[in-house]
C-alpha cells in the first residue's frame, strides 16, 4: 500500500496532511517513500524534480571559437527560450538569437550555420546567422517535409554553403551551393539513385559519389537467407578508413583506420603504396577522437572509451595548457574533447568532464590562460549525484561485456531494486557522461535519484570495442544480444548488489525492442518492463522505414534480415516481442512519440493491444509532438515522470507524485501536438 495522503480522498484526520501536501506540491513536489526493504531507512540525497534532469540549460559542447579567434558562440537559455549568443571578445559585447542546435563557423568568421528541426519528424532544416547583424536566422532549406543537412563549409568560398535535401526525391539527397546570404540555391549534383553521399574535394569540388553497400551487391546475394549469409559477413574485411589531415611527410596523412586489424587506431598511412603506421591503438577499445594539428601537422589529442576515457596529450604546448584543468581532477578518471579553435590554434574550446559534470574552458595558448566558461550542472545537483562505476561482465560463451554500475549514494549496496538500462542503436554504445550531456545518463541518474541501481551493459554489437565485437551480433537480434542482458542482470545478483525480485528492464529504441524480449525470455528474472519507442515486429519495422533510408538497408539485412525474403520474414516474426505477447505477464510501460518515423507508434500500440487481450497489465502513453527521441525538455520530462511512477509500483522505490511542473507539461505537449 502507497503510504502517499495527497493522491487519497481527504478526512477529518488527514486535513491537515493534505494540505501541508498540496502546500509542498507548490514548491517542489508531494513524494511518496520507498517501499523496498533496502530503502526505507536509506539516508538518500534529497529528492530532485524531474525538470532538474531534463531541462539542458546550457547545451554542452555547443560552445564554439571563430576561425579568426575573436568571436565565440554557444547554445543557452534566456527568457526561457533557446538561445544562441555570440560574443566578440575584442568589445565583450554579445548579441542573441533565436537558434537551437549546435554551429559551424564560415571561414571569414562572420557567419554560423546550424541544422535544427523542430518538427520532431526528423526534417531537419539548415539556417544561417549573419553575426553582424541582428537579423534572425535565415533559412536555407524552407520546404516543408524535406530532410535537410549540411554537407561543407568550403574554406575558400565563405559565401556559400553545400547542403543535401531529399525535395527533388524523397529517398534521394541531392547537392546543392547555396549562398549564405539571399538563400539562393543551385544544383550541384544530382544523387544517381544509389548513392548514400556526395564526395568532394575542401574547395567543394565534387570527386563523385559513395554508393551505398547494397548498391555493390551482386541481386543473388541481396536474395539469400540472412542465416545462409551470417557467416560470410562475420568474416567479411570491410576496412574502415577515415582520413584527418596531411602530415608534415610528403604524401602521407594522418588517418582513423580498421584496416587489417580489429580495433580503429590512429595511423600515418602513405598515399601512394598505401603502407600503415600503427601509431596509437588501445587493447579493449577503438581510437574515437584524434585531433590534427593545422599548423604542426601532429596529433593535439587522442582518446579511447574502453571504460572511463583515455585521453592522450602529445602536444607539449597544449599539455601544458590544460594542466590546470584537469589538475582539478586530482588523478580521478575524466574525459577531454577538443570542441575547436582558431585557424592559429591560439584560442581553444575544451570540454572536461565526468560521469557527473562537464566544464567548458577557453584555452588562450598565446597568453598562457584558461579561463573557464561554463560549469554544466548546477553544483547542488552535481553533489548529490552518483558515479558511473565502469566493470567487465563475462558473458556465458566467455565474451567480455563492458558495463557501467551507477549505486544510490547514502544506502548499503546489497539487495537494491535494480534497473537494467538498455541503450538503443543497437550500432551504439553506453556513454560515460553527466545527466546534462546524454540522454540516457539524464535517465541513470534520475532512477538513482529515487533509490535504485542502475546497470548499463554493452552487449555485442555495440560500438567502439572493435570490429569482433559488433560482429558477434550478426544474426543475434533476440538470441545472444538477449542473453548478454540476462548474464548482466545474474552478475549483479551475484555480486550482491541487485535484489533477484525486483528488477526492472529499461530502454530506448532497440532498447525497448529488448527489454519487452527479456520479459519472454527470462520471465523469472525481470519483474517489469520500460519500452520507450520500442520495436515490436521487426518485419513492418524495416518495411515502414523513412524514404531516404532504403537506399542502403545492408546493415539491416545483415543482422536482422530482409523482410522481402521468406526465411528472414519468418525468422524476424519469431523473434519479436509482438508475436509472444501471450506470454508476457509482468507489468508493461509503453512510451512512444506520435510523430516517431523511424518506429511508427503502431508498433506499440499493437503491443498494447496484445497484452490486453492476454490480460498482462499494459500502460500506453503517446505524447503528442515527440518524435523517435524526446528532444524538447518537456518530452523528457514526461517520460521521466511515467517512469518514476511506473517502477514505484513495480520496484517499491521512491516517487515524486505531484509536481507543480505537471499541468504545464500536459498542456505545452497537447499543444505542440
Amino acid at each position: 500500500m502507497s503510504r502517499i495522503t495527497c493522491l487519497r480522498p481527504p478526512s477529518p484526520r488527514i486535513a491537515t496532511g493534505l494540505a501541508a501536501c498540496l502546500a509542498a506540491a507548490l514548491l517542489g513536489a508531494c513524494s511518496e517513500p520507498a517501499r523496498h526493504p533496502a530503502l526505507e531507512r536509506a539516508a538518500l540525497p534529497a529528492l530532485h524534480g524531474a525538470h532538474r534532469f531534463a531541462a539542458p540549460g546550457q547545451l554542452p559542447g555547443s560552445y564554439t571559437v571563430s576561425p579568426d579567434g575573436n568571436r565565440i558562440a554557444w547554445t543557452g537559455t534566456f527568457l526561457m527560450r533557446r538561445t544562441l549568443f555570440v560574443r566578440d571578445l575584442r568589445t565583450d559585447t554579445t548579441r542573441r538569437y533565436r537558434a537551437r542546435g549546435s554551429v559551424q563557423w564560415t571561414a571569414d568568421s562572420r557567419r554560423l550555420v546550424y541544422v535544427a528541426d523542430t518538427s520532431g519528424t526528423e526534417n531537419a532544416r539548415v539556417f544561417a546567422i549573419d553575426t553582424e547583424s541582428d537579423a534572425e536566422a535565415l533559412d536555407l532549406t524552407p520546404y516543408p517535409g524535406v530532410r535537410a543537412g549540411l554537407h561543407l563549409l568550403p574554406e575558400n568560398d565563405p559565401r556559400h554553403a553545400l547542403i543535401t535535401h531529399n525535395r527533388r526525391n524523397p529517398a534521394l539527397f541531392d547537392l546543392y551551393r547555396v549562398d549564405l546570404e539571399t538563400g539562393a540555391e543551385t544544383l550541384v549534383a544530382a544523387n544517381p539513385g544509389n548513392a548514400v553521399a556526395p564526395l568532394t574535394q575542401p574547395d567543394g569540388a565534387l570527386r563523385g559519389w559513395q554508393l551505398s553497400r547494397e548498391a555493390q551487391r551482386a541481386p543473388a546475394e541481396r536474395e539469400r537467407a540472412q542465416a545462409a549469409r551470417a557467416a560470410e559477413v562475420r568474416a567479411r574485411e570491410e576496412p574502415s578508413v577515415r582520413v584527418l589531415g596531411p602530415s608534415s611527410a610528403p604524401r602521407v596523412v594522418w588517418a582513423l583506420s580498421g584496416r587489417g586489424r580489429d580495433r580503429t587506431a590512429l595511423v600515418t598511412l602513405h598515399a601512394g603504396p598505401g603502407w600503415e603506421r600503427v601509431v596509437a591503438e588501445d587493447a579493449h577499445a577503438d581510437i574515437t577522437q584524434a585531433v590534427i594539428s593545422r599548423v604542426t601537422r601532429e596529433p593535439l589529442l587522442i582518446a579511447a572509451h574502453p571504460g572511463y576515457p583515455r585521453v592522450d596529450l602529445p602536444d607539449p604546448g597544449l599539455r601544458a595548457a590544460l594542466a590546470p584543468v584537469r589538475a582539478g581532477f586530482a588523478g580521478a578518471p575524466h574525459g577531454i574533447e577538443l570542441l575547436a579553435s582558431d585557424r592559429a590554434e591560439r584560442r581553444m574550446v575544451v570540454l572536461a568532464y565526468t560521469s557527473t559534470q562537464h566544464e567548458t574552458w577557453l584555452i588562450d595558448r598565446g597568453a598562457a590562460s584558461a579561463q573557464r566558461l561554463a560549469r554544466g550542472v548546477p553544483d547542488d545537483l552535481a553533489s548529490s549525484l552518483a558515479p558511473m562505476r565502469a566493470h567487465r561482465i563475462p558473458a556465458r560463451d566467455g565474451l567480455s561485456l563492458p558495463a557501467y554500475l551507477t549505486l544510490p549514494p547514502g544506502v548499503a549496496a546489497r539487495g537494491l531494486p535494480m534497473v537494467l538500462m538498455v541503450h538503443g542503436g543497437p550500432w551504439a554504445r553506453s556513454v560515460w557522461a553527466d545527466p546534462l550531456r546524454a540522454d540516457e545518463s539524464a535517465r541513470v541518474q534520475f532512477l538513482v535519484n529515487r533509490g535504485y541501481a542502475v546497470l548499463q551493459v554493452d552487449f555485442r554489437g555495440s560500438t567502439g570495442y572493435g570490429r569482433a565485437f559488433q560482429l558477434a551480433a550478426v544474426g543475434e537480434f533476440g538470441r545472444r544480444m538477449q542473453d548478454d542482458l540476462a548474464d548482466a542482470a545474474r552478475w549483479a545478483v551475484r555480486e550482491g548488489v541487485a535484489d533477484p525480485r525486483r528488477i526492472a528492464v529499461m530502454g530506448h529504441s532497440y532498447g525497448g525492442f529488448a527489454a519487452l524480449n527479456a520479459l519472454r525470455l527470462d520471465p523469472d528474472l525481470f519483474a517489469c518492463a520500460v519500452s520507450l519507442a520500442g520495436p515490436t515486429d521487426l518485419a513492418s519495422l524495416i518495411e515502414s522505414f523513412p524514404p531516404y533510408w532504403t537506399v542502403d538497408l545492408s546493415n539491416w539485412h545483415d543482422y536482422v534480415g530482409n523482410p522481402r525474403v521468406a526465411a528472414d520474414r519468418a525468422d524476424m516474426t519469431a523473434r519479436s516481442p509482438l508475436t509472444h505477447a501471450a506470454a508476457i505477464r509482468a507489468p508493461v510501460l509503453l512510451i512512444h512519440g506520435e510523430r516517431d518515423v523511424r518506429v511508427r507508434i503502431d508498433q506499440s500500440e499493437r503491443m498494447a493491444a496484445a497484452l490486453q487481450r492476454g490480460g498482462t497489465p499494459v500502460r500506453l502513453v503517446r505524447i503528442a509532438g515527440m518524435g523517435h527521441n524526446p528532444s524538447w525538455w518537456a518530452h523528457h520530462y514526461r517520460v521521466l515522470r511515467e517512469t518514476e511512477g511506473f517502477l514505484a509500483g513495480c520496484l517499491g522505490g521512491r516517487a515524486a507524485r505531484v509536481h507543480w511542473a505537471d499541468p504545464l507539461v500536459w498542456a505545452w505537449t497537447r499543444l505542440s501536438g
